[in-house]
């Protein structure tokens, strides 16, 4: 019989460390996309308040802290870290997620230059605020972008591009640090 073993995303990719900064795997979150049935929108919205005390994200931002967030993710929402409640299911569809995305954490000083030279999108703080959510492209693979603090981004991709997200983010992060 065949033993398969469970593996991150990114195992052995990262944490990927380059003079102030630092790219990690985050790991053991549970994701989970809401996508509301019609017409429930305040319904789902005031159960996942009491729920999670998460309110339903606007258009390219995120609620919630470390371990329980909501991202908008599109047309979905995104539940990062709790575990749903299953009363959510009375007024939208869950999908565990969990396995289908890697999550790097990039943090430090020299983020927004590694950041700017791989996307079209303007990461700097006073553009991209905390508590932000973009999606977007790094080179040529899609991903969400979400800024949870003064010097930290995270980059929510593919699990299938977990390999090419470190080699491109190690590549930009080599050469601006070689340009310091």
């Amino acid at each position: 019989m065949i033993k398969l073993l469970t593996k991150s995303a990114a195992d052995g990719l990262t944490p990927i460390k380059l003079s102030n900064t630092t790219i990690v795997e985050m790991l053991s979150l549970n994701l989970t996309s809401i996508s509301e049935y019609k017409g429930n929108s305040k319904k789902l919205s005031e159960q996942l308040k009491k729920s999670h005390g998460l309110a339903i994200p606007r258009k390219g931002r995120a609620t919630g802290r470390e371990g329980a967030r909501a991202l908008w993710f599109g047309q979905h929402t995104l539940l990062v870290g709790a575990k749903p409640d299953e009363k959510l299911t009375n007024f939208g569809i869950l999908t565990d997620q969990s396995d289908a995305w890697v999550i790097l954490r990039m943090s430090g000083g020299s983020i927004e230059d590694v950041l700017m030279r791989l996307s079209p999108i303007d990461v700097r703080l006073k553009a991209f605020k905390s508590g932000d959510v973009v999606r977007t492209s790094l080179m040529h693979v899609n991903v969400t972008l979400h800024r949870v603090g003064t010097d930290t981004i995270d980059v929510y991709g593919f699990r299938s591009m977990a390999k090419t997200l470190c080699h491109e983010l190690t590549q930009a992060l080599s050469t601006v640090v070689a340009r310091h």
